[in-house]
């Protein structure tokens, strides 16, 4: 009988050890899973949308609509100098200018970017190394206001030429004296306001960027004569064809009174003239067909 009952309480033991030890491995795994699982089961990040770079740009370029975009940025430790969706109009950075050059993808910064009106605002749309000059203007000789900020022109200079001590007529001549040059400011306008029109009041300057020697030449043909703005075709010419964006040598090429009014140059309106010397007074007198 002892034979008997010792395998049997032999394998009782065993089979309530392993029961009791399911049981607390069981516990134990419970209580590691409840301190485990706040830790793996993390919430989902939070994002803001940051004001960031869409195309390429440089120092003096100005800034359009599709010069930015939104971009969502993890919300952790973000710079004050950020822009942030509903923080900033972004439409009201339109017209500004880079301070320096940014690449696509980078965040707009506070102090990347000069507004009009700031401090430093043109001297930062000046391409380097290029001046700022003004020149008077009529609602003529600027298109009748049709010409805005970046656009670009030629400057033509229209004078009169004295006649000479013989008598002979003025003369009235007109050249280009520098061409493809950048429109910076029409008046105190330094930006095309959108859907701006010609509506917006007479402009009496425009300041142009030329390079020094420019800065001469517009300084002298101010005071020779009549100026005017000749607005240049926004698709590529010869000047933007061979690389050149700024200020070129104008053509030597004069056009004068006689060249466009076929009375000025017809041998009728230039007739000879008789000398008449009477003591020391001299008079020339023009002759016509029937003098003799």
């Amino acid at each position: 009988m002892r034979r008997i009952l010792l395998p049997l309480v032999a394998v009782a033991l065993a089979i309530g050890t392993a029961l009791y030890a399911n049981a607390w491995l069981e516990g134990e795994r419970r209580a590691v899973l409840a301190q485990v699982s706040p830790v793996t089961i993390a919430a989902e990040p939070e994002f803001i949308e940051v004001l960031v770079v869409a195309e390429r740009l440089t120092p003096g370029s100005f800034v359009k609509p599709t010069s930015w975009r939104w971009q969502k940025w993890p919300a952790v430790e973000v710079p004050e100098s950020y822009l942030l969706r509903g923080k900033i109009d972004a439409a009201e950075l339109e017209g500004s200018v880079a301070r320096q050059i940014l690449v696509p993808g980078d965040p707009i910064l506070a102090d990347s970017l000069v507004r009009p009106g700031d401090r430093g605002f043109l001297a930062a749309v000046l391409d380097p190394g290029m001046r700022a000059v003004s020149v008077p203007v009529d609602e003529a000789s600027s298109n009748a206001g049709l010409i805005f900020p970046g656009d670009r022109v030629d400057l033509i200079l229209t004078q009169t030429i004295a006649g000479d001590a013989d008598g002979a007529a003025d003369r009235r001549v007109s050249e280009t004296v520098l061409e493809n040059l950048r429109v910076i400011a029409m008046g105190r306008r330094l930006h095309s306001e959108p859907g701006e029109n010609a509506d917006g009041g007479q402009v009496r300057t425009v300041t142009l960027e030329v390079d020094p020697a420019g800065a001469e030449t517009v300084a002298l043909v101010t005071e020779l004569g009549k100026l005017s703005l000749s607005l240049r075709s926004i698709a590529s010419d010869p000047a933007t064809a061979s690389g050149s964006d700024g200020p070129t040598v104008p053509r030597q090429t004069v056009t004068w009174d006689s060249d466009v009014s076929r009375v000025l140059r017809s041998d009728d309106h230039v007739r000879p003239r008789l000398t008449v010397m009477r003591g020391a007074a001299m008079e020339r007198a023009p002759l016509d067909a029937e003098s003799n």
